[in-house]
This record gives structure tokens, sequence and C-alpha cells, in this order.
């Protein structure tokens, strides 16, 4: 028997997909929750997420369940089922018939509530979904068990193993390759490692993608991962159904890693922009190694694997046909259109934008012409002048080309203000609307004028990147630097100092600042210093392995400009790094001595508190519980001197209890705990996760003192507050941490309050 849940829903949804207008998962659920998507810019998920909502793994966030509570919003559901998704399925009818019988046949829904759900079927279908829909993502979520979706297959299907890795669709201008997919189909029949390599802008990508979606039924999985800066970082980064949040980079890598190499011939990986060298690629090497199929595309030469060049399209038609879905006066004017396209050495990219420009009007075309012409030293002759840099080759013409079209839009200075910041987005995209507020916008205008110019693509679910090669002009002739970025930097520093609040976009938070560290000029060093440092802070929380050693190499650079304090922070970086990443406390402890001798505590007590406590548990790590209880102690006199309390302070004293309960004090650590809940209480109210953690800590202690009246006294405070600011998933993960530590001692009378659910049927 199905149960009604979210899962089972959308299962019967997509099912009645056409062919024709086969969706993404994103796509489909950014259709399904529009209103939502709207109304909340900065509310964003990835691919990961969305896989387990779909396949019953995970709740859907409680946020849009809370959103589609309100009557207004529940009528704005049922208008966007009835808009975008209806239009994609091929059978409206049939797909609410099967949902009906679902509700009707789910024994565990009252038989009121299957009447109440069922009261708009079969008058009005769209309104009778969006209450089936609400209802399923707002009841008691049940996750469905894993190993038994994976049952019957012969080889594992990834995709009850691997949440992210959709292959997104390609370009739907994408044309005239159909010798060239089935030549690669046939290189792959040999050689399952293929390199397809060609010129900046020449649609590598949009090729890899069609050759997916043409040949999806020879495959029994097809995963698809853009390139950003390391294999290890790109392995660590998939999202695995058995990731343990306390896993580091090199550990998640270890563990992805086991399992890739068990994919047989019948799986195919698109490694996407791998533009690098095979010198700087360590890892590469490893998966050359896999027995599945590999298909890099990328601008450099490879002496491993087989090579697949992707040139320019040959047949004038076809590129003729691809400037006129851009640009409607173009049989008027043939033959110039023509005069450009081999102007611009029929390069794809640049073919587009001739014809985007032309339909904007800014120019006409014997004009347009004119200037693509002037904008090589000799246009006449084959290109041929080679570039090399950082290991990656490119042709000069074909830059100044896009570099000339890019200069005649004349775009004016809060277009160029937007796609100077873009330069930092990463190649999987960003939320436009979120992305938007980050940047101080009142209005979607300008990136939607610079998503039509195609300057900025628009690939799934309003998310928004640009291209390499656009993005290579813009990084060069637009000079991002700190001080022009700096709405952006703020808004982005703002979110990282938010320590005790999970954003699930971090992934793409954290690449936007590697790539500040990369590109961005630095014209304003004590505003970079401190975004830095509260990013690697925030990164911290997550082990986000790659940034926080970017991070520290980056400050290690400008040690020399440094303050006293931003001089301890570098230290005290260093030492997380040893202790976190390199298992190394000893060196941890020797850094971490310097950053406390180098602190003016007076300049900073926060900071003077965070760096002694970690000292002190250092050295707790170490064994060392005299030096661990001087400095911690030493910690809290500034903490309390401070009397700001936040996140870390929240750290820092449940690294402090537990030292107490080593050495037999906890009713020190149950001091310190309580006095700053009440200190969070006066500055904030105790309305918040921070204030209902230490509580949480404090009943732990008590247990630990077979004090269970106060103890389940400090669990009941806990909980009034979760109740109040958490998902029930949420308070469940809480409460489990409770039950299990009730377990562990034999506890077998626990309180009801442990079980709570927020949601009741």
């Amino acid at each position: 028997m199905l149960r009604c849940d979210f899962s089972s829903v959308i299962g019967i949804i997509r099912e009645y997909i056409s062919e024709g207008n086969a969706t993404t998962q994103p796509e489909l659920i950014g259709d399904l929750f529009c209103t939502f998507l709207e109304k909340n810019e900065d509310f964003d998920f990835d691919n990961g997420q969305i896989n387990r909502w779909i396949k019953g793994l995970a709740a859907v966030s409680p946020k849009i369940a809370e959103f589609y509570q309100h009557k207004s919003a529940a009528e704005s559901l049922a208008a966007d089922i009835e808009t975008l998704i209806f239009p994609i399925l091929h059978d409206t009818a049939m797909a609410a018939e099967n949902i009906h019988t679902l509700v009707m046949n789910d024994i565990s829904v009252s038989e009121q509530k299957r009447n109440e759900l069922t009261a708009e079927y079969p008058e009005d279908i769209a309104a009778f979904m969006a209450t089936v829909i609400i209802f399923a993502i707002s009841r008691k979520f049940e996750k469905r068990d894993i190993k038994a979706l994976a049952l019957g297959t012969l080889s594992p299907v990834v995709s009850d193993m691997i949440f992210d890795g959709e292959v997104p669709k390609p370009c739907k201008h994408f044309c005239g390759r159909d010798t060239e997919l089935e030549s690669l189909h046939e290189l792959l029949n040999t050689h399952n490692k293929v390199f397809i390599h060609g010129i900046a802008g020449i649609g590598k990508s949009e090729f890899a993608k069609a050759y997916a979606n043409a040949h999806k039924k020879d495959y029994t999985n097809i995963l698809y991962f853009q390139y950003n800066s390391s294999l290890q970082k790109m392995i660590a980064g998939m999202d695995f159904a058995d990731d343990n949040s306390g896993d580091d980079e090199t550990e998640r890598f270890r563990k992805h890693n086991r399992f890739l190499r068990s994919l047989k011939d019948d799986t195919l990986i698109i490694v996407d922009n791998f533009n690098t060298t095979a010198s700087k690629e360590t890892k590469l090497d490893i998966l050359m190694k896999y027995n599945c199929r590999v298909i890099f595309t990328t601008r450099s030469s490879f002496e491993v694997g087989t090579a697949f060049e992707l040139t320019e399209i040959s047949d004038i038609d076809t590129l003729l046909s691809l400037a006129r879905k851009f640009y409607s006066d173009l049989d008027s004017n043939r033959e110039t259109v023509v005069k450009i396209i081999e102007a611009v050495h029929r390069h794809t990219l640049a073919v587009e934008m001739s014809a985007r420009l032309l339909q904007k009007g800014m120019l006409e075309p014997d004009e347009l012409l004119s200037a693509l012409l002037n904008s090589s030293a000799n246009p006449d002759s084959p290109d041929k002048i080679g570039i090399n840099k950082d290991g990656i080759n490119t042709k000069a013409t074909y830059y100044n080309h896009i570099r000339t079209l890019f200069s005649l839009y004349l775009l004016d200075e809060d277009k160029q203000s937007i796609m100077r910041c873009m330069v930092f987005v990463p190649q999987t995209g960003i939320r436009a609307r979120m992305f938007a507020k980050w940047l101080g916008l009142n209005a979607m205008d300008d990136i939607n004028e610079l998503v039509e110019l195609g300057f900025i693509t628009n690939s799934e679910m309003d998310k928004i990147s640009l291209l390499p090669m656009v993005r290579d002009i813009a990084t060069t002739d637009l000079s991002a630097s700190v001080t022009s970025c700096i709405t952006l930097l703020n808004s982005i520093q703002q979110i990282c100092l938010r320590h005790g609040e999970d954003v699930p976009y971090r992934k793409t938070l954290f690449e936007i600042v590697e790539s500040v560290i990369r590109y961005a000029e630095k014209d304003n060093l004590s505003l970079y210093i401190r975004f830095i440092e509260d990013a690697f802070s925030y990164m911290e929380k997550y082990k986000y392995e790659s940034g926080m050693r970017l991070i520290v190499s980056e400050m290690d650079m400008y040690k020399n400009k440094l303050s006293p304090n931003d001089f301890a922070l570098l230290y005290d970086c260093k030492s997380t790094v040893e202790a976190m990443l390199n298992n190394n406390v000893t060196k941890a402890i020797a850094l971490s001595e310097k950053a406390v001798q180098t602190c003016i505590p007076e300049a900073n007590l926060h900071l003077a508190a965070n760096l002694n406590m970690n000292l002190g548990y250092y050295y707790h790590l170490n064994k060392n519980t005299v030096k661990a209880k001087e400095y911690m102690e030493k910690g809290l006199a500034y903490m309390w001197e401070h009397n700001e309390p936040n996140n870390d302070v929240v750290i820092m004293l449940h690294n402090y209890a537990n030292l107490m309960s080593d050495l037999g004090e906890p009713i020190k650590a149950v001091r310190a705990m309580k006095k700053c809940a009440e200190m969070i209480k006066a500055a904030h109210t105790e309305v918040c996760v921070d204030y209902a953690d230490l509580y949480l800590d404090i009943g732990i202690i008590y247990l630990q003192m077979q004090n269970t009246a106060s103890a389940f006294s400090s669990f009941e405070e806990a909980c009034r507050v979760y109740k109040a600011v958490l998902s029930e998933n949420e308070i469940q993960q809480k409460c489990g941490v409770v039950l299990d530590f009730c377990k562990s001692m034999n506890i077998s009378s626990t309180p009801d309050f442990l079980t709570f659910t927020r949601n009741t049927e």
C-alpha cells in the first residue's frame, strides 16, 4: 500500500509528463512551487535535496509546507499547477485519477480527511491536486528505505545513492551536430575515456549534454558534474545518500571514489569544463582507471585518453538557422549575415551574440560587419594566433570578436556591475532572485535583459551563470574588485556571520568566496581580510576543506600587512586546519599558543575569548586537562566581560562542559551554561536555537550526574523553544540525541515531550 506522501504524488505526476515535454527535477519542482520561490528570493535548494524529496528520503522543506498553509498560497499552488504543470502532462485526467486512488487507498488517513482531500475532485482537479500536495508535504514524514529502493537491479542505479549529477537539458537552440554525435558514440564504444576539446565558445558543453540526451537509453546511469579547480573537490562534493555531516573532504572523497570505482561500462560520467592540465590535476589518473565511461569537455590537450576535436560548424545553412532563432529580420539581410558568420569564423557563440545584437537594433548588419572585420589585425586570414594562458590553449581572434560584440552593447554601469559580480558565480549557477537580493537590486529587469542579450545564461529553475568565454572577457575587461563588488561581499559576509544557521546554498556561497579570492582585485585590504576571516569561520562549521586551505594561504600572502589581532586570527586559522584537516593536535597547540600571545584582548574581547577557548580545547584533546582548564577559564572570563553571546559562545561552553565532566566538576559547566542562556535571553529573547541547545546540553550533564528530574526539566525547556523555531525533522534529530544518550545510560523511562511531532493529521 502506497502512502500518500510527496514522493508518491510527485511520482504520479512525473509518470504522466509527455516525452516532448521532458523536464529536469529542479525545473519540475521550481514550476510546482513557483509562487513560493517568487516570494522567497533567498531560499534555494540543490539537486540533491530535490532528489531526496522525490525519492521520499527527506521531508520537503518546512518553509514550503508552512507557506502553503495559507488559503491564498494554496490557491496560488492550484493556479501554478494549472498553468505550469498541466501543459506538460499527456493525460492530466488520468494523473488526477491515480492521485485520487492513492488518497482513497491510504488507510493511514482517516475517512473524514480523505473526504476533505477529495472534495474538489473531479470538478476542479488543479485545486484537488494542490490540496493533496499541501497535505502530503505537511503530514508527519516517514523516510523510505534506501536499500529497498535499489533491490532488484543487477548493477547499482546511482539515483538511489547519488542525489545530484542530473544532466541538464541541452540548449533549445542546439543544432547541426548529428554526425559528430554518432562519431562520439562510436568512439566511446571502443575508448571509454574521451576528451572533447576545442576552442572556447564552440559549444562543447551543449554537445556533451546533447549526447547524453540522445543516448540516455544506452546507459543505466548518466552523471554530469561541473569541474571546479580539482577532481578531488568535485568528487568529494557529490551528494551521496550515506554522507555523514562530520566527514571532511578527504574522507568524502575516499568513500565516493570507492563507490564510483564499482560502476561498470553501462555508466557515463560527464566532467564539464575540465579546463586544467594533467600536471596540475593530481587525481586524473584515478578517474582514468574507472571502469565506467567518462567524457571530459576541455580547452586543453591531454596525452591520456582519446581526443575528440569539436570544430566550427561547417554547414552555413545550419548557422543561418541558429542566427534566425535570435534575429527575426535575417532573411531580409541574408547576404550580409552570411558575411558576418564568415567574419567570426563560424564561431558558435559569436554567431549567436551577433544575431542578438542585430535583433536589439543597435547596429545595422553592415555596421556590425565592419566592426567585426576591424577587430582582427588580419581578418581575411585563417585564425592561427595561439595563446597559452594557465596551460589553456585559446585563439586570439575569437576572443577579439566576442570582446568587440561585448563592447558594442554599450552596457550601462548597472549592468556592468551585475556582470562584474557574475564573474564569481560558479558554472552550476545561482538563483537569480537570490543573487539580485545579494546585489541590493529592487527589480529583476537588468538581470533579465542580460539574459535576453545572451551575456547571462538561465539554464533551469531560475539559475543564472556566465558562459566560460564570457566570464574570461568580463574578468579582464570589467576589473572586478573588492570595492566595486562591495555590496555582494557584504551580503555574503552577513550570511557567514550567522554561524548558528544552516543555509542550503552554502556550497554555492563558498564557491563564490573562492572565486573572489582568485579573481577580485584587492583594492581595500582591510575589508577583504575581514571578509575572508568571517568566511573561514563559516567554512569551518562544515569542514569545507578547499576553501579553508585557500583562505589560510591567502592570509599568509598578506601577513606583513595584518594588524596584531588579524595576525593572531591567522595563527588560529592555521591551528584549525592542523587539528581539523591534518589531525596534528601538537602542531595546532603550537600555532594556537602563538595566536594567544599575539592577540591584544583589549582591542577584541570576543577574539581573545575564542583564542583561549580554542587553545584549551586542543590541550584537552592532548589529555593535558590542567592547561585545558587554565585557558578555557581565561576564555570564559573574557567572554563574560564581552557580554555579547552568540553561536561561538555556545560551542565554547560545549567544549568547557566536556572538560568539566572529565575533571569531575560538571556543576561548573551547568552554572556557566545557565549564565550564558540568561545572557542570550536578555539580548535576543530565549526563542532561538542557541538558547535551546544550551538547555539540551545542561540536561545531558544532569543525566550524567544522575539528576533525572533536573535533566528532564532542562530537556522540556529546550523542546519548548525547539517547537517554536524548528521543523519537525529538526526537532526529532535534536530529541534523538537525548534518546540515544538515555539508552546508553540504561534510562528506560523518557518524558513524552521527547517524542513530540510538530504536525498532526
